[in-house]
C-alpha cells in the first residue's frame, strides 16, 4: 500500500525564493510548472525511501491585493484559478491592503498553513507524509505536534545562492529535529520544474474568436476581451 502525501506550499516563500532557481539555470526569469511540481517532489521522496507515494492533496497559501488598493488583480486571480482548475490545487488566499500596514500578511500565511497541516494530521488516515515547501522556522512547533500525531515530515527548500545549506534548513532539520527525511532542494530539480510553454490555437470563451496563445489555463480569453476587461 502506498503512503499518502499532502503538499503544503508557502506561496510567499516560494515566490521570493525564485532567484535561486534563476541562478541555477542562468536565466533572468523562471516560470514553475505547477502542474508537475507535486509529482516531482513526491517522486523524489519515493525514490529516497523506496516506497510508493500517492498525492491526496496539494495546498497553496498566498495573498492578493484588495480591491481598494488600486492594483489590477486580474493576473493574480487568473493564476490562482489556474492552480485550482487546471492543477487541482486547494488554494487558501488572503486579501491584503497594499496601501496599509501589511506586516501581518506573511504571518497569516504561516498560521493558515500550520493550522491546515495540523487539522489534517489530526484526521485519521488523511495523510502519512506532509511535504512542506518552505524553510521558515516558524513552522517548527506545528511540525513537532504533527509528528507526535504519527505523521512524517519532508522539507522542500532551496540551497543558498552560494550552494550551501541555509541556516534555517539546518536548524529545522537537525537542531529542531522536526523532519524525518533529508531535505529536497528545489534547485536540484530546476530543469524539471521549468514550465515549457507551447503555442496553440484556442477559442475565446467570451467572443468566440480564435487566437494563438501559450496560456494553459482552463478558460481562455482573447487579447481584445482581456483589454476591455482591464479598461473597465
Amino acid at each position: 500500500m502506498s503512503l499518502k502525501a499532502m503538499v503544503f506550499i508557502d506561496g510567499s516563500w516560494l515566490y521570493k525564493s525564485r532567484t535561486v532557481l534563476f541562478m541555477k539555470l542562468g536565466e533572468d526569469n523562471f516560470e514553475i510548472d505547477y502542474s508537475r511540481l507535486p509529482r516531482i517532489l513526491c517522486d523524489e521522496l519515493a525514490n529516497a525511501i523506496d516506497e510508493d507515494i500517492s498525492i491526496v492533496r496539494t495546498m497553496y497559501f498566498g495573498t492578493i491585493p484588495s480591491a481598494r488598493s488600486g492594483f489590477n488583480t486580474a493576473k493574480q486571480r487568473s493564476f490562482y484559478d489556474f492552480l485550482e482548475k487546471t492543477c487541482r490545487y486547494d488554494t487558501d488566499i488572503h486579501e491584503v491592503d497594499i496601501g496599509g500596514d501589511n506586516r501581518g500578511d506573511e504571518q497569516w500565511i504561516s498560521m493558515s498553513l500550520a493550522s491546515a497541516l495540523l487539522f489534517y494530521a489530526a484526521m485519521p488516515c488523511a495523510y502519512d507524509v506532509a511535504l512542506l515547501v518552505s524553510d521558515d522556522s516558524v513552522y517548527a512547533p506545528a511540525l513537532r505536534r504533527a509528528r507526535e500525531l504519527g505523521r512524517r515530515i519532508q522539507f522542500v527548500t532551496l540551497h543558498a545562492p552560494d550552494g550551501s545549506v541555509p541556516f534555517q534548513t539546518s536548524s529545522l532539520v537537525w537542531k529542531n529535529r522536526v523532519s524525518d527525511f533529508a531535505p529536497i532542494y528545489l534547485d536540484d530539480h530546476a530543469e524539471a520544474m521549468r514550465l515549457v510553454r507551447e503555442v496553440r490555437r484556442r477559442t475565446c470563451k467570451q467572443c468566440g474568436r480564435e487566437e494563438d496563445t501559450t496560456w494553459a489555463g482552463l478558460d481562455f480569453f482573447c487579447s481584445d476581451c482581456r483589454g476591455r476587461h482591464r479598461s473597465n
